[in-house]
């Protein structure tokens, strides 16, 4: 179906596939795992055309299709949603302008000149019914209630939509394409638990071939049941989801130490003897056979240590006032769409509140309100003394100076310039080396949120807004935000529709529904695996 035949791909001094190849087959369900920067992104761009192997081939079977979701995925603007998913069935579409002109042409048609329209409009009409319209108007349906439009959405401008909502419409017009082999990069951002869990069903009906990029383990573990790993410019195949495969690289990892440390302690003995008799005549034949043996040795790799570098802690801020902002019947709403509805909202110092809900209803929103970023349109924000705000929005890489290099970006604006602390924290978010000199605009996304996430731990705050900080995050990267999340003794409010990251930082939540607050908050798992407490 589609063969990816010892690719090489170089950009610069960086070699990003070296012999790499791959076989996807019809129904095959495989997710695509690596450090961001690796080149996993460029592997999908190379299978769709818009880029190209320096050598090697992809190839397809005649009459194979492919589409890709990509992280930066946008739909057309100007036109409804219904527009654009009918845009799905270009097919269907030129069948039905056929029939339209040929039943004008009709009108005035006459002998046989009437006779051949006549039979050409049967088949435009049986080519119209094969492409399923009496079912598609369905089908589109199906998929944008999935993805958590209201039927009332259809009619809508695209243009009416925020990003992330543009992003499902784009994502629902490429599930109705149905092509051979789909292609989702990191598809779950901006989709809620409940649009997630319909894409899980979808994809294990799809009838094609679904290639997928994700940094959440548990997607992958419910999609795939292979999962090829990107490193080092080589594609390795293991058969099973996430969680088999991490279980099947840590064995893997543990044999290649094993034989590591016994093919070192083989080649130490041997060279112990060359050392001892390889000046002695009557033992220097041995020494030599010993000394060959050692050469003709397939050398086993040592085992790549876990990078870790520091212990990640914020810069330390003043400690606030004792109730470090306070909400009362804040509204506010965007046209005729009211997004908050008289929120009543009363942060304690030390609070981890977790905000909970569907997408579309108000998280952002009430972040930026609760930042400073955005004012409420009636109610009150009162702020208390000595709070500095840490704020951290979904799009944060987007706020990233363009031609300042990774280091420079990242020690941007403070006083103190602590380049170590810098270094070693890039370092942990595998962002090494001279790499740190490289302009932010060569940067892949998933590099870019990365210098986010260090510029974000570099400065001292006492009351952190996260909005889905673990968007375009990789599982190490992950790591180092729920370890620096962990330490930090002020005060927390996030929103993230990555469950184990909610659980591993926040010990309550606050659910927001259609503008709405709950009254009460809910006790979730503590970091430390106690309760926490309800109440206001």
């Amino acid at each position: 179906m589609l063969s990816i035949d010892h690719i090489y791909k170089q950009y610069g001094a960086q070699i990003v596939y070296e012999d790499a190849s791959l076989f996807i087959g019809p129904g095959d369900r495989i997710g695509l795992v690596g450090a961001n920067g690796t080149g996993k992104t460029t592997l999908f761009r190379m299978i769709t055309g818009e880029e190209t192997p320096d050598s090697g081939k992809i190839r397809f079977d005649p009459h194979v299709s492919s589409g890709m979701l990509s992280q930066e995925s946008q739909c057309r603007l100007g036109i409804t949603v219904r527009e654009e998913m009918q845009a799905a069935f270009p097919e269907a579409d030129d069948a039905q302008n056929k029939i339209e002109n040929l039943a004008a042409k009709l009108e005035f048609a006459g002998g046989h000149e009437q006779k051949e329209a006549l039979r050409q409009l049967s088949q435009a009409q049986i080519d119209l019914e094969m492409q399923g319209t009496d079912t598609m108007e369905q089908r589109i349906g199906r998929v944008l209630h999935g993805l958590g439009f209201p039927t009332e959405a259809l009619d809508r401008l695209t243009d009416t939509f925020s990003g992330g909502w543009q992003m499902r419409i784009a994502m629902a017009k490429l599930l109705l394409r149905e092509p051979d082999v789909l292609l989702l990069d990191e598809p779950t951002n901006h989709l809620d638990a409940k649009a997630v869990k319909w894409l899980q069903g979808y994809i294990a009906e799809y009838p094609g071939a679904v290639f997928v990029i994700s940094h959440e383990p548990k997607f992958l573990d419910e999609v795939c049941y292979t999962i090829v790993e990107l490193e080092g410019g080589k594609l390795s195949e293991y058969t099973g989801n996430f969680s088999q495969y991490q279980h099947q690289k840590e064995e893997n990892a543990k044999a290649q130490s094993s034989a590591y440390d016994r093919q070192q302690k083989e080649i130490e003995r041997a060279q112990g003897f060359i050392d001892r008799f390889g000046a002695k005549a009557s033992k220097a034949s041995a020494a030599k056979s010993r000394e060959k043996a050692i050469e003709r040795m397939d050398k086993i790799e040592a085992p790549q240590a876990n990078v870790r570098g520091i212990s990640l802690q914020f810069p330390e801020a003043p400690q606030s006032s004792a109730e470090p902002i306070r909400l009362r019947e804040a509204s506010k709403s965007y046209g005729e769409k009211e997004v908050l509805k008289k929120i009543d909202m009363r942060l304690k110092r030390g609070d981890r509140l977790a905000l909970m809900g569907p997408n579309g209803a108000g998280k952002s929103t009430l972040l930026k309100i609760l930042a400073g970023y955005e004012t409420a349109d009636t109610g009150e924000r009162e702020e208390g003394r000595g709070v500095v705000i840490g704020y951290f929005a979904q799009h944060q890489a987007e706020a990233l100076e363009p031609n300042r290099s990774v280091l420079d970006e990242t020690l941007h604006d403070l006083i103190q310039r602590p380049e170590p602390l810098a270094r070693n924290l890039l370092g942990r978010l595998l962002i090494r080396g001279e790499a740190v000199y490289k302009p932010i605009n060569v940067l892949s996304g998933g590099e870019r949120s990365r210098v986010a996430l260090a510029k974000f731990l570099l400065r001292p705050a006492n009351l952190l807004l996260l909005d889905e900080p673990t968007n375009h995050l990789d599982a190490s990267s992950r790591e180092v935000l729920i370890e620096a999340l962990k330490g930090f003794k002020g005060t927390i409010v996030l929103a993230s529709h990555d469950t184990p990251f909610v659980r591993a930082v926040a010990t309550e939540s606050y659910t927001l529904d259609d503008g709405v607050l709950s009254e009460v908050r809910t006790a979730l798992v503590s970091p430390s695996g106690g309760k926490g407490k309800k109440g206001k």
